[in-house]
């Protein structure tokens, strides 16, 4: 698979957490895709752009990668983008499996929307999708049977454990920022603890109130 490094300044092990992300792929999943290209941050929102890429541009919100179906000249291929892959990880784990397992479950589920893209389904033929939620629903229950493999690797479990101790630090330091009635940092430290462990529902939900306090 061929990488496009376009970062003006490449995160440490960037290159080879994206390859060995990649391993864990299937490759006739990812027949059709040109490329991965890295990039430090998500583009300016066209007009014809996706509707969910406008809102999070707007809201601040992450965007770790995007799949770009083919269109005209320009081959399928996915983005990924190190500044909000690496939200919350601290340089010193950038060698570990902590950043891999961020970046093979962002990728996995960009294969995802090119699974559905090319082929019209992601496990079963008969599957269906009425709307955009289901069909993020579907790409992240790939991801999720990607990352999971990983698991039976205690070096991945041990990554597994590293983000979530880093999502629940995030957390701590949230509640802190809410005490002080600093609701923006606040708001900032629970979106980065959820970002971290997309099980941590507390964090998302403190994210909104605190996002909400600090509009007030």
């Amino acid at each position: 698979m061929l990488i496009k490094n376009e970062c003006t300044k490449l995160p440490p092990g960037f290159l080879r957490q994206v390859r060995r992300s990649l391993a864990w792929i299937s490759p006739l999943d990812l027949d059709g895709v040109a490329f991965i290209k890295l990039m430090d941050e998500t583009e300016e929102p066209s007009a014809k752009g996706p509707e969910w890429h406008k809102r999070a541009k707007a809201d601040g919100t992450c965007v770790n990668g995007m799949y770009l179906a083919a269109e005209g000249k320009d081959p399928a291929h996915i983005s990924l983008y190190a500044r909000d892959l690496y939200r919350g990880i601290p340089r010193v784990y950038s060698w570990t499996t902590v950043p891999t397992l961020s970046i093979c479950y962002t990728l996995a589920h960009e294969v995802g929307h090119h699974l559905i893209a090319t082929r019209g389904y992601i496990f079963q033929p008969q599957e269906e999708f009425k709307h955009d939620v289901n069909r993020e629903d579907f790409c992240n229950r790939y991801a999720f049977s990607v990352t999971q493999k990983m698991m039976e690797h205690w070096y991945y479990r041990l990554g597994q454990w590293g983000l979530k101790d880093l999502a629940g630090w995030y957390y701590s330091f949230g509640c802190l920022d809410w005490k002080d009635k600093k609701y923006r940092k606040a708001a900032e430290r629970f979106y980065t603890s959820f970002h971290l462990d997309r099980n941590r529902e507390d964090a998302l939900s403190w994210y909104w109130r605190a996002k909400e306090q600090a509009n007030a």
